[in-house]
């Protein structure tokens, strides 16, 4: 077991954002701009050690911190917060001339000085907390007297007051720090309270209305796990998956179950822990809450309880905010919340006889949340920790009176609850349940509960062929469901000696894909080629096409034409022929032989193999010859490709088709076979395909040129990457909006992306997420015109080892290279570079890839005759393609050129464009520029406002687009399937878009449209 001084210390994780505002408040304190801001969260959130990390930096500026932690045994005693607060500075420290008593008389009149001084004892130049007795009943001057003393600290630099848990603080000290806190503005005092944002914070907030509010959300799956990997160095990566999706997201809940494991469970050999330690604060915590209630109470949870953690034993990660109720068999869990097991149904618990008035103790306790529909467990753990606090007889019973109230699987998983043994007939109920046999559509229930079902049923069967079928169905399930680590530990236990060499040749398949999308590229591609000899034809194709994917995304594309040779050799064999005889594999497969071109030609006529084959095999054609830098001998199978995908109904194969279309131009084919791909894998509750579709989506939103839809899309694709534990899709998001926040010349939301793009040097040095940040980085370079630092970025990525690097960054930023280059005086080393670029546009035909050519060959024009026809050529390419900021940077650099050969009168007219359309997308930087040269053209420019100042009445493109479609009737879900977003990122876009136009509801935005 971990003890205690085994699980080390971590630092703050997942919270940047958050001590950025805290810090940013206390740095605006230091230039006499102070105020307070409130950080707000449920218990175990994170909302001390983010106030002691603010502490630290604070220190670290030579500020004075004063810190006070609110206590509920003090609530009685008044003014006891302030006199802990104030009592390391003695009067001694304070000047007399200072005092806050006195300070309050000379501003407040005769009337109060006279009050003030009715008192028999003389006044004493100290703390205003020694004032007690006479400011009880005036809270403004208790108020003031703090406010005075805080400026008097002031006078010899500034000042952060950092109040914890400001719940739990008596009522005058509250009050007056809140006084103190609304008049902060102005002065070197920063003033930051914590509290829950539960019900026993509801009186806090009040008295600390209007102030500023930041709520601390919950650690996301990715920040979860790295402070377990903080806590617990050796944990293994898999189990520390497992363990974030329990917690939640909450920090306390994470350091709680780390410290339960024991050294099996630290290295995935037996299962991790469902509660925390018996002896830890969170358990205590729990365990004295619990003997609080009645013993009607008590039951009742037990009950709710029971049904929560059954019915999903292990947490689902989040999904969309609008997966449907209906994906729960029986009302346990709660799809997207980030928290599986932690509600029931609350009608579940009526036809149990469970009486409302029962559960009102737990919810006065703040332990229950009910709503018409389900009771949901408040506190991280809570439902594990009274289920595993109930006495064997009482779970017994529970599963016993749930099971006859309950549908097929759950009352089969409470019926499995109960078994003390082996148990085949319900084994094979619990498979039945979870997968019906002939069930084309995939599990009866969603495939989280399926996984389930059929875990439970391979521990219950005696066969161990059944237990191995079932329990790498239960991981091919549970990796659908969005669960990569709970996949991989079900996964090992596919060992048994009597297993068929074709288990072990699935389980290398779906292990090799998880290693894929989880970032493990070199693990995944050894992985899926050894599974490819085992496998029959049409499984060995799916192997090799995923293990041309690891190659891709590791930078190493010149070995593509290996899979592509493999691949031929199953072209023309029947799909379900056996695999030939196991035979040993070394660390490369065999070098095929040599061949000018790939085999794989029109595959649709093959007989056997039906759409989805067919689709792949002249994807991997069409990659192969994009890979080996013939993009012409490209476009004809990955044509095919895209005619297939109408046949195809496979959410994947449909992401890889919108693929196809993005290398060869068809960006509107590319986001339409994204956005089905979502759709398909969004209702057969596919999670892992999700992020994929989005990743494939914004990459095509931002090839035709639409940066809102791009960053919008990227955005969800992160947020779903993140959830579902593909650290490399994530990691490829950010790298995404990271270039668009280069193009558009947001030097601190590129940064920003960057940052949180986790690919690093050393180890994914050849990742494409790298390259994406390396090219958003000289993006930044070129727009504040450090085009020698732009050069040198790119070339890194460019001269990459012969045939490696990734065609997808390489090649859209050729142009910012030709550009830098031509800027920092070396235009001959960007004719090379251009020449391939040429190739891959000419080879398209689309007309904004060909509008960049001729933008960088104007850039490189030998006369002005030659450059303006290439100028203008380009415009009206741009014009075709409907590429507007692509566009004004053409023009803008036109209009340089023009003005610098003397035509200003010709330059001003694209500057004038180039300066309306940056400003319509919002980047300043460019506008700044594009005003620079109009005026050194000889037009009058307002000189843009600063940075950060406040937008106008103008939505951006998207919220415009969706301004439009509400005011056309359509619903927040119709817009999202439109837009290829969730129906929670509508929301905040229409609350936004609320408060620019100033209205309050869909009628009024209607109205204000037309």
């Amino acid at each position: 077991m971990v003890v205690a001084s085994t699980v080390q210390k971590h630092h703050l994780r997942g919270r940047d954002d958050d001590l950025a505002a805290a810090t940013a408040l206390l740095d605006r304190a230091a230039d006499a701009e102070g105020g307070a801001l409130i950080l707000t969260g449920p218990p175990g959130i994170g909302r001390t050690a983010l106030l002691r990390a603010v502490a630290a930096h604070a220190r670290a500026a030579a500020t004075t911190v004063l810190t006070v932690t609110g206590y509920q045994a003090e609530l009685p005693f008044p003014f006891a917060a302030l006199h802990r607060l104030l009592s390391a500075y003695p009067a001694s420290d304070i000047r007399p001339a200072a005092d806050p008593l006195t300070a309050h008389e000379r501003t407040a009149g005769p009337a109060a000085r006279r009050r003030s001084t009715r008192s028999d004892q003389p006044v004493r130049h100290d703390h205003p907390i020694r004032y007690g007795h006479r400011l009880r009943s005036d809270r403004l001057a208790a108020g003031l007297a703090v406010l005075a003393t805080l400026r008097d600290l002031a006078a010899t630099g500034p000042v952060a007051v950092l109040v914890d848990d400001a719940h739990a603080l008596d009522r005058p000290s509250l009050d007056a720090l809140a006084v103190a806190a609304r008049r902060a503005g102005g002065e070197r005092i920063a003033l930051l309270f914590t509290l829950r944002d539960t019900p026993a914070g509801t009186a806090a907030a009040d008295t600390l209305a209007g102030l500023p509010h930041r709520r601390l959300a919950p650690l996301d799956p990715r920040e979860s796990r790295y402070l377990l990997a903080d806590a617990v160095p050796e944990l293994a990566g898999d189990v520390a998956g497992v363990l974030a999706a329990r917690a939640g997201g909450n920090p306390r809940a994470l350091t709680e179950l780390a410290s339960a494991l024991t050294g099996e469970q630290r290295r995935g050999e037996t299962p991790p822990p469902t509660t925390p330690l018996r002896t830890g604060d969170l358990s205590r915590e729990y365990r004295a809450a619990l003997r609080a209630l009645p013993p009607a109470t008590r039951r009742a949870l037990i009950l709710a309880a029971t049904s929560a953690t059954t019915t999903a034993a292990f947490p689902a990660a989040p999904g969309p905010a609008s997966a449907p109720a209906a994906d729960t068999p029986d009302g346990g869990g709660t799809p997207g919340t980030g928290t599986a097991g932690d509600a029931c149904p609350t009608a579940l618990l009526l036809a149990a006889g469970v009486h409302p008035d029962e559960l009102a103790p737990a919810e006065h306790a703040e332990l229950i949340h009910t709503d018409d529909t389900r009771v949901h467990f408040v506190a991280p753990l809570f439902a594990a920790v009274v289920y595993a606090e109930a006495t064997l007889a009482e779970r017994h019973a529970a599963h016993r009176r749930l099971a006859t109230l309950t549908p097929a699987l759950p009352a089969a998983l409470h019926r499995a609850a109960v078994a003390t043994g082996p148990d085949d007939t319900l084994a094979e109920a619990l498979a039945a349940a979870g997968t019906p046999p002939g069930a084309a559509a995939g599990p009866a229930a969603a495939p989280g509960h399926a996984a389930t079902a059929l875990q439970r049923a391979a521990q219950l069967t005696t066969s161990p062929i059944r237990a191995a079928e079932w329990t790498l169905h239960a991981a091919r399930l549970a990796w659908r469901a969005g669960e990569p680590y709970r996949a991989r530990l079900l996964l090992r236990t596919v060992f048994a000696t009597a297993v068929p060499a074709s288990l072990h040749a699935e389980r290398d398949l779906l292990l090799g894909e998880i290693e894929l999308r989880t970032g493990a590229h070199a693990d995944a591609r050894q992985t899926l080629l050894t599974a490819a000899t085992r496998l029959p034809p049409a499984r060995a194709l799916r192997a090799l096409v995923l293990a041309g994917e690891a190659l891709a995304a590791a930078g190493r594309h010149h070995q593509y034409t290996e899979i592509a040779d493999r691949v031929a050799a199953l072209h023309h064999q029947p799909p379900d022929q056996p695999p030939p005889p196991s035979r040993p594999t070394g660390p490369e497969p065999p070098a095929p032989h040599e061949r000018p071109a790939t085999g794989v030609g029109r595959a649709a006529g093959s007989p056997g193999h039906g759409p989805v084959e067919a689709l792949l095999f002249e994807y991997v054609a069409g990659m192969a010859a994009g890979y080996a830098g013939e993009p012409a001998r490209a476009g004809a199978p990955l044509a095919r490709v895209i005619a297939l995908a109408a046949a195809c109904d496979e959410p994947a194969a449909l992401v890889r088709a919108a693929w196809a279309g993005i290398v060869t131009g068809r960006d509107e084919d590319a986001h339409r076979l994204a956005g089905r791909a979502a759709r398909l894998a969004r209702g057969a509750a596919d999670r892992a395909t999700e992020p994929m579709a989005a990743e494939a989506a914004a990459t095509a939103a931002l090839a035709l040129g639409d940066l809102d839809l791009a960053a919008t899309t990227a955005a969800e694709g992160r947020r779903l990457a993140v959830a579902t534990g593909q650290d490399a899709v994530a990691d490829t998001c950010c790298g995404l909006l990271a270039v668009i926040a280069g193009m558009l010349g947001d030097a601190d939301g590129c940064r920003r992306w960057v940052r949180r793009c986790r690919a690093r040097a050393g180890a994914d040095i050849d990742s494409q997420a790298r390259a994406m940040c390396v090219w958003a980085a000289a993006l930044i370079d070129v727009a504040e015109g450090r085009h020698a630092d732009a050069a040198g970025r790119l070339w890194a990525v460019m001269r990459t080892e012969v045939g490696r690097g990734h065609l997808g960054v390489q090649v859209p930023a050729i142009p910012t290279l030709v550009e830098a280059s031509v800027r920092c005086g070396e235009p001959g080393a960007a004719r090379p570079v251009l020449a391939a670029y040429d190739l891959w546009a000419a080879s398209t035909a689309n007309p904004t890839w060909l509008a960049l050519s001729a933008r960088c060959h104007g850039l490189l024009a030998a006369s002005d005759d030659e450059a303006d026809s290439h100028f203008r050529e380009a415009l009206r390419l741009h014009l075709a393609g409907d590429s507007a900021f692509p566009g004004a940077r053409t023009e803008l650099l036109y209009g340089e050129e023009l003005r610098r050969h003397r035509r200003p009168a010709a330059a001003r007219e694209h500057l004038r464009s180039a300066l309306a359309t940056f400003e319509q997308y919002g980047a300043a930087p460019w506008a700044r520029r594009a005003a620079a040269e109009l005026r050194a053209a000889g037009d009058h420019v307002d000189p843009p406002g600063p940075a950060g100042a406040e937008p106008g009445p103008e939505l951006t493109a998207q919220q415009a687009r969706i301004a439009h479609l509400v005011a056309g009737g359509a619903t927040n879900r119709e817009i999202a399937a439109a837009l290829f977003v969730s129906p929670r990122t509508v929301e905040h876009h229409l609350r936004n878009i609320f408060v620019r136009l100033g209205v309050r509801s869909r009628t009024e935005l209607a109205r204000a449209l037309t």
